[in-house]
């Protein structure tokens, strides 16, 4: 197969060697004929901080909320370019070096959740998180009730790398929950004969059903005090009968 990723993984001494120490990484990864899909990251203790934008060389916060609180270091744009284009430029050299060694394929796994608790008519996101896969290339296709949902509802993250080199990627689409609704994420990747689809279904416990499992459960306790009870009987009159 012509396609060889590459990732380089630099991290702070001061971080690395000492066990109990936190981790800062960052990460520069490429492809040979991989198109829009080189990166370069920064993680810290597993959670990515930022990621450069290949296409403009602007970094790129994970987490906006945060931004008031701290500003990426202006040098991470040509920082990146200069990490990346001697990645891409490597690539073949570096096959060639190791005699073209086969590549290493990992099947993903795949799960639904939503991201808050769900309530009919109001507002949610769910996540399908696609993890442990090998290379880093993989398409997500959502479904509602069997047909394909808006793509203007649908976003997901950045490529992130595990600590086994295997990839990781979150996909989510923004939905308002209607009874029944039965959602499905499909995950293909170059190890699946099949894609991998995992199904999440809209489910609601009403106050019925919540009277109705505290009955049944007020029932077991019940029954149970009982067989006790009656045990403690026996036991009892056992005793009486031998004095």
């Amino acid at each position: 197969m012509d396609l060889i990723p590459v990732l380089l993984l630099i991290c702070l001494p001061q971080y690395c060697q000492a066990a109990g120490k936190h981790l800062l990484r960052f990460l520069t990864f490429c492809q040979r004929n991989g198109t829009g899909g080189d990166q370069y990251d920064i993680e810290y203790d597993g959670d990515q901080l930022l990621y450069v934008d290949p296409a403009t060389y602007e970094a790129v916060q994970r987490l906006p909320e945060f931004a008031d609180q701290w500003v990426p270091d202006p040098g991470l744009g040509p920082d990146s370019y200069v990490s990346l284009g001697p990645c891409r430029y490597n690539i073949p050299r570096a096959a060639k070096g190791e005699y073209y060694p086969e590549e290493v394929i990992a099947s993903p796994t795949s799960m639904i959740y939503p991201k808050q608790e769900m309530e009919l008519e109001i507002l949610n996101t769910l996540i399908c998180f696609v993890n442990d896969f090998h290379p880093p290339t993989v398409n997500i296709v959502w479904t509602r009730n069997g047909r394909p949902v808006d793509p203007s509802l649908v976003s997901q993250t950045q490529y992130y790398s595990n600590s086994d080199f295997s990839f990781r990627i979150s996909s989510y689409l923004d939905f308002t929950p209607q009874e029944s609704d039965i959602f499905s994420c499909s995950v293909d990747h170059i190890s699946l004969k099949v894609p991998l689809t995992k199904f999440w279904v809209v489910e609601l416990h009403t106050d019925q059903q919540v009277v109705e499992t505290a009955v049944c459960v007020g029932g077991v306790i019940l029954g149970l005090i009982g067989v006790v009870t009656g045990l403690w009987f026996i036991m009892k009159a056992n005793k009486s009968c031998r004095t």
